[in-house]
């Protein structure tokens, strides 16, 4: 990224900081929430948009817009266009919302991981053990490790409840080495009959929900970007390098 492209990225940083911090004044609250609540979307934040009269809404279903009555909705992504790139703030603002929900689940503890050793990049990926592309990041773990990627994982069976492994998941997490469960699991032989750690699939299961996963793997960056989908190692670490160097 020349030195452009980095002037322009701080000018839009700045510009978002700023809106980002003013009341939505003007909105009407009540009525944008009461509008979204038909949807089944409750509203967590309302904030100037930088686009005059539009209204950045946070929900638990991600982030929409609204006119300052909430007569007019947009669900989609905001860009912000320059020169020389475009910015997603849709997906910034809810990659801070993802952060803060990883931490306020507090479940670093209950991750299994598989450290670089000579670590530069931390990724959290939501895996299920029936998922193709989930294995076929997890055969190539090596890979990753080897570019100074670590992989953490949650569990996060597709079908929720109904998940044929959901019992397996849990017993995974609920084995004394987890790694070698997974790894077995991974290689279709692992013996699910043990104790089950069923609470913690779900608290993942709910934190990848709240997220928006949809299916797996999903890709968690360090500052809450979620990538839908396999990257192989070279392909992350260049997303990487890309999001973090600059």
């Amino acid at each position: 990224m020349n030195l452009k492209q980095l002037m322009a990225r701080a000018l839009i940083a700045s510009a978002m900081l700023s809106f980002g911090t003013q009341a939505a004044e003007g909105a009407d609250k009540a009525a944008i929430a009461d509008v979204l609540a038909k949807y089944r979307l409750n509203v967590e934040t309302i904030e100037k948009a930088p686009v005059e009269g539009l209204y950045e809404v946070v929900t638990n279903g991600g982030v929409v817009y609204a006119n300052k009555d909430g007569s007019y909705f947009i669900y989609g992504q905001l860009f912000h266009t320059t020169p020389t790139e475009s910015i997603n703030l849709t997906e910034i603002t809810q990659a801070k919302r993802n952060k803060k929900l990883f931490e306020e689940a507090d479940v670093e503890k209950e991750l299994i991981v598989y450290p670089a050793k000579d670590e530069k990049y931390v990724v959290n990926v939501f895996t299920d053990t029936t998922c193709g592309y989930c294995m076929k990041l997890h055969s190539e773990m090596k890979e990753y490790n080897d570019l100074g990627i670590t992989v953490r994982y949650l569990a996060f069976p597709r079908s929720g409840e109904r998940s044929p492994n959901i019992g397996q998941m849990s017993a995974i997490w609920c084995a004394d080495d987890k790694v070698d469960a997974m790894n077995l699991a991974k290689a279709r032989n692992f013996n699910e009959e043990s104790k089950q750690c069923t609470d913690l699939v779900r608290r993942h299961m709910a934190l990848g929900n709240a997220m928006g996963v949809t299916g797996t793997p999903a890709i968690m960056l360090e500052d809450g970007t979620v990538l839908g989908g396999y990257l192989p190692a070279k392909g992350l670490l260049q997303n990487l390098e890309q999001k973090f160097k600059g």
